[in-house]
């Protein structure tokens, strides 16, 4: 499965980038192939005024189905990317059974 890793206004730091990648391998590896492409973009939407303005999206393309996104906000970025990459294997699996019935 290849992913693909942007930061938006935020530099991925290594240990970010490795949290990231075992996140999504976790949630979508069953998946990948029926997965294409695996986009995730962050970005801290209010710069240092902190508060919950980090942003994590997943994007998606699985094989026949098209492309999809899912989003998690919160104040840390890591825990952002954790709801982003439960959310993304939960959309995943809904689209695929949605399309066996």
């Amino acid at each position: 499965m290849n992913i693909q890793i942007r930061g938006i206004g935020i530099p991925p730091t290594a240990s970010l980038t490795a949290h990231i990648e075992r996140r999504i391998a976790f949630s979508l590896s069953r998946f990948s192939a029926q997965l294409e492409r695996v986009v995730v973009r962050f970005s801290d939407l209010n710069g240092p005024k902190g508060g919950s303005d980090k942003v994590c999206r997943v994007g998606f393309t699985v094989r026949g189905l098209g492309p999809e996104s899912v989003e998690a906000r919160d104040a840390d970025l890591y825990f952002a990317v954790d709801q982003a990459a439960e959310k993304a294997g939960r959309r995943v699996a809904r689209m695929l059974e949605q399309a066996k019935a």
